[in-house]
């Protein structure tokens, strides 16, 4: 970057991004910084929720408020492309890399009424659990609407216990594409095969 933040004594990483701390304080003390300068997740709603953690931060300096760390657990994305791709959290390859053991659950819109009516052949919704906590991990949505429906699910991976409860205890209008996601939580199964980092693959034992 033209502006060398690293001669006023920020520290960079070896390819000039601005190294933070959770609190998103550089190696310089009061100083923060936020969104794409940090290299990591190059989103303007990562850097909108950043500056909100930056300004409450700022603000603990008269001593009235507890720091507040960056989450990232729950970081969305968008491709408005057609068909529309979004996602959030985990794919079930990198929680299978980390150890965990998952259920996934797959719905198409065509499995919905909505879905008929509209047609919509390709679209699917894809999500992933942690088989031991029921903690929502992520979520694939390829389709229209896709943004709005991983939406609802960032949401979930924002409450107290991460899980799908919410959602399967409540009334979901009828046709819409929210049964989808629904649907999706209501198929929930051990993989068949499960992909590892070192591309190997171990069997899973079903439902």
């Amino acid at each position: 970057d033209l502006l060398h933040p690293e001669r006023s004594g920020v520290e960079t990483d070896r390819l000039g991004w601005i190294v933070v701390n959770q609190y998103l304080e550089t190696s310089k003390k009061g100083i923060y910084a936020l969104g794409d300068a940090l290299g990591k997740h190059m989103y303007r709603h990562t850097a909108n929720y950043e500056s909100e953690v930056v300004i409450h931060n700022l603000l603990e300096a008269n001593g009235e408020l507890e720091l507040e760390e960056a989450d990232y657990h729950a970081v969305p994305y968008a491709v408005f492309t057609y068909p529309t791709l979004a996602g959030v959290g985990m794919k079930e390859q990198e929680a299978a890399a980390k150890g965990l053991k998952v259920l996934v659950g797959r719905a198409g819109y065509m499995d919905t009424a909505k879905g008929v009516a509209m047609g919509e052949e390709s679209g699917l919704v894809k999500v992933v659990l942690e088989e031991e906590t029921g903690k929502i991990l992520g979520a694939t949505v390829v389709g229209p609407a896709a943004a709005e429906l991983v939406q609802q699910v960032v949401y979930l991976m924002n409450t107290e216990y991460q899980d799908l409860m919410p959602v399967m205890r409540a009334q979901v209008i009828h046709p819409t594409l929210n049964e989808v996601l629904v649907r999706a939580f209501s198929e929930l199964e051990r993989p068949t095969i499960t992909s590892i980092a070192d591309g190997s693959t171990v069997q899973g034992s079903g439902k």
